[in-house]
């Protein structure tokens, strides 16, 4: 191990932890400005391009919160350095990636690599941090990671309009760094309470029955919306999960406890994560590629232009805490999630002779409502968990977030490729948009219905309250190590 000093260790840590984070929130824009670009180069079908997305997000939905759980057993610095390298595997395959089914294996292999490393970023920096510079270290993590959500925009239209594959390349060093800093630097940390055993049978029907349900989607073009084959698929689909939910009552170690959504508050808030997180994925897919095979804009003036899409969270995610605290979470998520409806149908009114104007006003609504809505969503989950339930329920929720991008993308592209060819791109895109008007409509009522204010926080130390940009399940972990984002 690398010689550093006791006061530095922690901050050591904390760059490693953070390069893993950075990439990850990075790779969750930055791929959508490449998708015409590999498209074009690759001779990808639509369903092609849609696994790009797909198969990435199914293997993090699926094989989350059981990350988190190996890192609690076998160590959390050992699990998080394979999920780097995994990474970046899976980016050096991606970026020299040969054929449609290369780069659906790299996006596949950085998705398992991603499932590591997403639940124990955090859990690595609040082991390296005493209790009182723990505010300072989440608020620096939180910082990066809206940073890297917003600036993705930018950076992966500059990469695109030089190649295309620099998407993918950038990532190596990067986490090279990172890996090479958990090494030479981390001490080891687990949870010495945490059994051996693994959800091994929720897990394959799990993530056969998430395929089951999205494969059929995707291939709809192929397969028919309406035909047997579709509707044989989905309801196989449909009988693993209802098996998956039987099976997760009568295991020790549940992927899913069910009993968690019997709380209204965190009910509430699954919903309204599921409903914006999986209109988001939609949008930061076919948006990029309107705007530039539609509108004929740069991969560059892209990025710049979808930037009202993530750009606002790092306006309002500082005032996070004070708006919590003047408004209340239901009051402050509703608005948010009324937002991102209004937002969303000004995107249904895209046609043929739509310019940037016609969907500014939808991206910058729906921006806002990503500023306010994520953090009071957080903190409205986790303020009515008992301590004991928190890892559980925050490894969940991020699962929650995952697989609402990976259904909301399949139902959308779905309804999308069944207009395209009589109506064109843009009217089949403004018309598919009603879908996710749809779900984050749904996502309000529940969000108005089951959400409640926490209390609160008394202390001005909370870097929620102080001006950071976490959410209170980020503080949770300060009490409960077994946290999984």
């Amino acid at each position: 191990m690398l010689r550093v000093s006791d006061a530095s260790r922690p901050w050591w840590t904390l760059v490693g932890a953070c390069t893993g984070l950075f990439v990850l929130m990075l790779d969750s824009t930055i791929v959508a400005l490449a998708l015409p670009s590999i498209r074009h180069d690759l001779g990808m079908s639509a369903s092609g391009l849609q696994w790009v997305m797909n198969g990435y997000l199914l293997v993090i939905a699926a094989l989350v919160v059981t990350g988190g759980r190996l890192g609690d057993m076998f160590g959390r610095r050992t699990v998080f350095t394979l999920g780097l390298v995994v990474f970046a595997g899976g980016s050096v395959l991606s970026g020299a990636a040969w054929s449609e089914g290369a780069i659906i294996a790299g996006r596949i292999v950085q998705g398992i690599g991603a499932a590591a490393m997403l639940p124990l970023s955090l859990s690595i920096v609040c082991d390296a941090f005493p209790a009182e510079g723990q505010a300072r270290a989440l608020g620096i993590w939180a910082a990066i990671s809206a940073l890297a959500l917003a600036i993705g925009p930018l950076i992966g239209g500059l990469l695109v309009d030089l190649d295309w594959r620099l998407i993918f390349w950038v990532n190596v060093p990067v986490l090279a760094l990172g890996a090479a800093v958990m090494v030479l630097v981390v001490p080891e940390t687990r949870d010495e309470t945490a059994t051996h055993q693994l959800d091994l049978a929720g897990l394959v029907i799990l993530a056969a029955g998430l395929v089951a349900i999205v494969l059929p989607l995707v291939e709809s073009t192929e397969w028919g919306l309406a035909s047997v084959q579709t509707l044989g698929v989905l309801a196989i689909g449909v009988a693993l999960l209802v098996a998956f939910w039987v099976v997760e009552h009568r295991v020790a170690q549940p992927i899913v406890e069910f009993p968690l959504f019997r709380n209204g508050p965190y009910f509430g808030a699954s919903a309204a994560a599921f409903a914006l997180v999986g209109a988001y994925w939609s949008l930061i897919f076919f948006q990029p590629q309107y705007l530039q095979d539609g509108l004929g804009y740069s991969a560059t003036t892209t990025g710049l232009l979808i930037l009202p899409v993530t750009a606002p969270m790092i306006v309002i995610s500082p005032l996070a805490g004070r708006l919590i605290a003047r408004f209340g979470a239901r009051v402050l998520m509703t608005v948010g999630m009324l937002c991102g409806v209004a937002g969303l149908i000004f995107l249904t009114q895209i046609s043929d002779g739509s310019g940037y104007a016609r969907v500014l006003p939808g991206y910058l609504l729906f921006g806002i409502a990503l500023g306010l809505v994520y953090a009071p969503m957080s903190s409205a989950a986790m303020a009515a968990m008992p301590a004991e339930k928190t890892g559980i329920a925050s490894g969940v929720l991020a699962m929650d977030r995952v697989l609402a991008g990976a259904l909301g993308l399949a139902a959308t592209g779905a309804v999308f490729q069944s207009l395209l060819e009589h109506h064109g791109f843009a009217v089949a895109l403004g018309r598919s948009n009603w879908v996710l008007v749809a779900l984050v409509a749904i996502g309000t009522a529940l969000t108005w219905l089951f959400v409640r204010s926490a209390p609160a926080p008394a202390s001005s130390a909370d870097p929620a309250v102080a001006g950071s940009p976490v959410p209170s399940e980020l503080r949770h972990h300060q009490h409960h190590r077994r946290f999984h984002l």
